[in-house]
């Protein structure tokens, strides 16, 4: 009996060593195969390139849209001042819907008094109808900051023009917000031959007791955003203002607003009063863009025709991320953006990695704004992520050749004014090419030619001033 139970206990003890043997054999396995599992994946997170996310921004710069100097009375052929009550300047433009027009003049028995409207400008247009009328209302005299107020230094006293003080607040401001005792001005429009008329008039010339007006020559700025000339509570940019201000003469800020590139299309100056559609960024490692070529047809269903005759982003989404698997994002805003508004994306984007970008110029039949074939590569040599407005090189206007062309803004099968969308007839020249000159029929600007077609603002070579493209690394 006691050799029984004694086996028994050895029994007993062998099973539970074997057990605990298998068990430790089985924690051992477990441990080999999760460290195996996490040299995979340690593994392929090293195969993987490093992303990184950016914040693209593609502003519509369109601001600039005309300049005209006024200088003869209507009294006289011969350039310069109104002395007289009754008299005036007369000057003719174009505009369409959306353009705000500014003005500066000088208010001569002064050291540096100028008229002109406020920083947001005379709006042309209300629900689509032209202003019309006597818009004095809208004027005001102001004070550039450049001299000191001495009746013994002003510009009508012998050589007023060049003795005053300096002033000890440099900030432009205002003098007085009701100018209807000094000056009138209105605005007349001609329904068949599109032109507006803007008449200034001295109400009071210098034969009135007090308060005698003389009025300088001056300028005329049509422009899409605030603050063209100057800006309120801030001191004079140094472009010319003052010297209207100062002197009377309109000829350096003219310059500077009409100055050309390399290639002599305009450096400030916008080709066209235009909305942007919503877009599309994408990112490709290829030496060459696989959306489009230059020289050739829009490839089928790659959403070339799709945003650059309708605007619409979604086609050319899908092509780039089903098709082609590439990382892309339509941007944030679903609607188009005017002068002064954005379109913003946020990309995800693996090191090494070119950007391009698509937005249609929505005031033409089938044109849009892209790079060039390269791309904008998004990293440094060093593989660090790049940042800034260089972004904007290289940012071309493109026609899609799908669509025959009308005047920019006019046409009756452009996206805002067709009945509906993929609507015009087709173009004779299919192949994707750069838009290297545009007939201004909005301004009467005439023809602005950009050799290589560009469209980004700052370019040294000119061009249309349309776009300003920045990336943030986040």
């Amino acid at each position: 009996m006691k050799k029984l139970r004694h086996a028994s206990i050895l029994f007993l003890t062998a099973a539970i060593l074997f057990v605990t043997a298998c068990q430790d054999d089985d924690q051992e396995f477990i441990t080999e195969e999760e460290q195996q599992e996490e040299m995979m994946e340690e593994m392929q997170e090293q195969m993987e390139p490093a992303t990184t996310s950016f914040t693209i921004t593609i502003s519509n710069v369109v601001n600039y849209l005309n300049a005209i100097v006024f200088n003869t009375p209507n009294n006289t052929t011969d350039p310069g001042p109104i002395v007289d009550a009754d008299n005036f300047y007369e000057v003719n433009f174009k505009a369409v819907p959306g353009t705000r027009l500014s003005f500066s003049f000088m208010s001569v028995i002064s050291n540096d008094w100028f008229f002109a409207p406020s920083g947001e400008g005379i709006s042309l247009f209300e629900n689509g109808m032209p202003v019309t009328g006597d818009v004095t209302g809208q004027v005001y005299l102001w004070d550039s900051g450049a001299e000191e107020e001495d009746p013994a230094t002003a510009t009508s006293e012998p050589d007023g023009a060049t003795t005053g003080e300096p002033d000890d607040d440099n900030t432009v401001r205002v003098v007085e917000m009701d100018v209807t005792s000094k000056i009138g001005v209105y605005l007349s429009y001609g329904e068949e031959s599109r032109y507006f008329t803007l008449r200034i008039e001295n109400r009071r010339g210098t034969d009135a007791e007090t308060d005698p007006i003389v009025l300088s020559p001056g300028l005329v700025v049509l422009h899409a955003q605030d603050n063209p000339l100057f800006t309120q509570g801030e001191p004079d940019r140094g472009l010319g203002l003052a010297k209207i201000a100062v002197q009377g003469n309109p000829g350096d800020l003219f310059g500077w607003l009409t100055e050309t590139g390399e290639t002599g299309a305009p450096l400030r100056m916008s080709s066209s009063f235009t909305v942007l559609s919503p877009g599309i960024v994408y990112a490709f490692s290829e030496e060459s863009d696989p959306v489009f070529s230059q020289g050739e047809a829009a490839v089928a269903g790659s959403g070339i025709e799709d945003i650059a005759e309708d605007g619409n982003n979604g086609v050319m989404f899908d092509y780039i991320t089903d098709q082609l698997q590439l990382p892309a994002a339509k941007s944030n805003e679903t609607m188009p953006v005017g002068p002064g508004g954005s379109l913003t994306f946020d990309l995800e984007v693996p090191e090494g990695y070119k950007l391009g970008f698509n937005t249609m110029f929505v005031f033409s039949n089938d044109w849009f704004l892209s790079y060039n074939d390269m791309g904008y590569s998004l990293f440094n040599e060093d593989g660090s992520p790049r940042s800034g407005a260089e972004a904007t090189e290289k940012t071309y206007l493109y026609d899609a050749g799908t669509e025959a062309d009308q005047p920019v803004g006019f046409g009756e099968d452009q996206a805002p004014f067709q009945s509906s969308p993929n609507t015009g007839a087709a173009d004779d020249n299919t192949s994707i090419r750069r838009v290297m000159e545009i007939n201004d029929v909005q301004f009467g600007k005439g023809l602005i030619a950009s050799p290589a077609g560009v469209v980004g603002m700052n370019d040294p070579r000119g061009g249309y001033n349309v776009v300003r493209i920045t990336v943030t690394p986040n």
